[in-house]
């Protein structure tokens, strides 16, 4: 199974995510999903280093990650499109169609993950733990899609 998390710029909340969910299996020993992670915006970038201070702060294993665009392959390789909000949704309707595979993480954690780009560490603080909140409903998610 493929997922895919979505955001903007994907230099934070996006590769947060991807970081974050990849720790979660490793740790549950859950095999068989691959996660990744594109923005909306057509462009190259590193990380943000506030998003590598949040992961490093609470022990989340990461590498060096550029940003990438989410074109259509990479769309239509996922099983399973997380987006950090409704305007992502929106974003990918448009660009690809709607389609069921698309799910926003306030269903799974009951808020939208803002977007902490250029907010300092306290907004970078409250993306991290509003993903992690999503982190334990979107794995028995991905779980009930493999039975």
């Amino acid at each position: 199974m493929k997922v895919l998390f979505v955001c903007t710029g994907n230099m934070c909340r996006s590769p947060m995510a991807m970081f974050m969910l990849r720790a979660e299996l490793e740790k549950r020993g859950i095999i068989g999903i691959d996660v990744d992670s594109a923005g909306t915006m057509r462009h190259e970038k590193p990380m943000t280093a506030n998003a590598i201070n949040a992961l490093k702060n609470h022990g989340v294993p990461l590498q060096a990650y550029t940003s990438k665009f989410v074109d259509k392959t990479i769309f239509d390789s996922a099983d399973v499109v997380f987006v950090m909000t409704n305007s992502h949704t929106l974003v990918l309707n448009a660009l690809y169609g709607k389609q069921e595979k698309v799910k926003e993480i306030a269903k799974f954690s009951g808020r939208e993950v803002a977007d902490p780009y250029g907010l300092g560490d306290e907004a970078y603080e409250r993306a991290y733990q509003d993903l992690k909140a999503a982190m334990p409903p979107i794995v028995n998610y991905l779980l009930s899609l493999q039975k």
